[in-house]
C-alpha cells in the first residue's frame, strides 16, 4: 500500500510540474521573401488595383490596416492581378493557390491572423486587433497588414518637406532675382484672391437687386461655386435663378395615398348601397 500510495504521489508531482506549451508564431523577415510573394503583397495593399476595402483597427495602441480572408482571395482571382503587376508574378487560377500564396504572405511576415474585439473608443472607432495563436488561412477570419510596404514616397516626401524648410529659413540668403520673383508671385496670387473675392460679392449684390427688379434673379457666373473645372466655373458669362425643385412622393407615401383614396371610394360607395336599402 505504501509503495502504491507513493507512487501515485509521485506522479501527481510530475503532473503538476507539467506547464502549458506555448506555441511561438515564428515568421521570416519580408525583405527576404521571393519575388512573386512581393508582386502579390504590393497588389492587395494597394486598393485602387485590388479593389479591397480599406479596414483599420487598434493593436497596441497603433493603427493597422486589416482585411478579411475572402477579399483577399477573390482579389487575387480577379482579372487585376493578371493586368496590374509585374511579369515575375505568380499565375492564380484556382482558389486553393490564392490560398497557398496568402499562407505564404503569412510565413514571410507580411500579414498576421488576428481575432477582431469590439471598438476601441465607442461606435465609429477602429476596432482592437488581438493576434492568434493559429496563423492559417480561412476566408471568415481577419489578416492584418504587419509590412508597410514601399517607403520609397514617404522618404521623398520627408525629403522635400525638409528641404522647403531649409529653402524658406535661408530665404535672407537667396540671390536678389529669386526674391524679386517669389515677391511678384505672392503680389500675383493675393491679387487674383482678390479679384474672386471681389466677383463673390458682386454676383450677390447683382442677384438682391434683380431678385426684387426681374425676379427669380440674376446670377453672374452661376457656376462660380459649383463643382466644376475652373474654366467651367466662368461659363455661362450669366444665368437666371433657377427655383427649386419639388421632391416628388416616394413610391411608399404614393402607395399610401393610393391606398386612402381606394378606401374612400369603397367607403363611400357602401354608404350609397346603404342609402338606397334604407330608400
Amino acid at each position: 500500500m505504501s509503495e502504491q500510495h507513493d507512487s501515485s504521489c509521485q506522479c501527481g508531482h510530475e503532473h503538476a510540474e507539467e506547464k502549458p506549451t506555448v506555441r511561438h508564431i515564428s515568421v521570416s523577415e519580408p525583405s527576404k521573401a521571393p519575388a512573386d510573394v512581393h508582386i502579390a503583397a504590393n497588389y492587395l495593399k494597394d486598393p485602387s488595383k485590388s479593389g479591397m476595402k480599406q479596414r483599420y483597427g487598434v493593436f497596441n495602441g497603433k493603427r493597422f490596416e486589416y482585411f478579411k480572408g475572402k477579399s483577399a482571395i477573390n482579389a487575387l482571382l480577379k482579372e487585376n492581378y493578371a493586368k496590374n503587376t509585374a511579369k515575375g508574378r505568380r499565375a492564380i487560377a484556382t482558389r486553393e493557390e490564392a490560398h497557398q500564396l496568402l499562407l505564404e504572405l503569412g510565413i514571410n511576415g507580411f500579414i498576421l491572423h488576428v481575432d477582431r474585439g469590439e471598438s476601441s473608443g465607442g461606435k465609429g472607432t477602429p476596432k482592437v486587433l488581438k493576434p492568434n495563436q493559429l496563423q492559417a488561412i480561412n476566408e471568415d477570419w481577419y489578416y492584418m497588414w504587419i509590412w508597410e510596404g514601399s517607403q520609397i514616397k514617404l522618404y521623398i516626401g520627408a525629403a522635400a518637406l525638409v528641404a522647403t524648410v531649409l529653402a524658406a529659413v535661408m530665404f535672407p540668403l537667396w540671390p536678389a532675382f529669386l526674391r524679386l520673383g517669389v515677391w511678384y508671385l505672392s503680389v500675383g496670387v493675393l491679387g487674383l484672391l482678390g479679384v474672386f473675392f471681389g466677383i463673390a460679392i458682386i454676383r450677390l449684390i447683382l442677384f438682391v437687386i434683380t431678385m426684387f427688379a426681374v425676379p427669380p434673379g440674376i446670377w453672374l457666373f452661376p457656376n462660380l461655386f459649383e463643382d466644376v473645372g475652373i474654366v467651367d466655373s466662368f461659363i455661362p458669362f450669366w444665368g437666371w435663378e433657377e427655383p427649386k425643385k419639388k421632391k416628388s412622393r416616394t413610391g411608399t407615401e404614393a402607395a399610401t395615398v393610393g391606398e386612402q383614396s381606394a378606401s374612400e371610394v369603397v367607403a363611400e360607395a357602401a354608404g350609397e348601397a346603404a342609402g338606397e336599402k334604407e330608400d
